[in-house]
């Protein structure tokens, strides 16, 4: 099954509208979830059937998925999806050495920041962790570590990928055709 959702514009919405936006949706699906959905009689079931539905995965723009998931931008210093590895250790190339999120610790965080008394005190928490409440964590299930997929529209037709590998990866390869010129061309 396929669930489109828009956002209205003109601008991006705050994480208070996305969550705003999302909590019926969220809602719903808890129940689709736990006790799930009986439907007393389907095409194939005479007899009736229980379902159960969950959002797996969440698609979207690389902006969306963060504001979505309740993690912080890719520019903050808490950077990445997956890992907590900060702004400074960047260029770090040891994929073991990076400290990988996990989504118990990325519940607890979120829940701290939601329970904070003061705007104040959330910024803190966020600054922190790059966390913060997102109104899916209400679906038992979700996991924002994992079931957050950057659509392919974003990563490879816009050049996206290219651009990652070539000019943040360094893994431009520059030729000189046999009359002198550049060939490699940027698109």
């Amino acid at each position: 099954v396929y669930l489109a959702g828009l956002i209205p514009g003109p601008k991006s919405p705050s994480l208070d509208q996305v969550n705003r936006f999302l909590e019926p949706l969220v809602r719903d699906l808890g129940k689709f979830w736990a006790p799930g959905v009986y439907y007393s009689k389907t095409a194939s079931h005479l007899q009736g059937r229980l379902t159960r539905c969950a959002v797996l995965p969440l698609v979207c723009d690389l902006g969306a998925g963060r504001k979505v998931s309740g993690q912080a931008s890719h520019a903050s210093t808490i950077f990445c999806s997956f890992c907590q590895l900060e702004k400074p250790a960047i260029n770090d190339l040891d994929q073991g050495a990076w400290p990988r999120r996990d989504c118990e610790t990325f519940r607890q965080l979120a829940g701290e920041w939601k329970a904070a008394a003061t705007p104040k005190r959330r910024e803190q928490l966020f600054k922190a962790s790059g966390i913060r409440y997102s109104t899916l964590l209400d679906l038992p299930y979700w996991r924002p570590t994992r079931y957050v997929v950057i659509d392919t529209m974003h990563n490879l037709f816009l050049g996206l990928l290219q651009r990652h590998c070539r000019r943040i990866f360094g893994m431009d390869v520059k030729t000189v055709s046999s009359d002198g010129l550049d060939d490699d061309v940027e698109p």
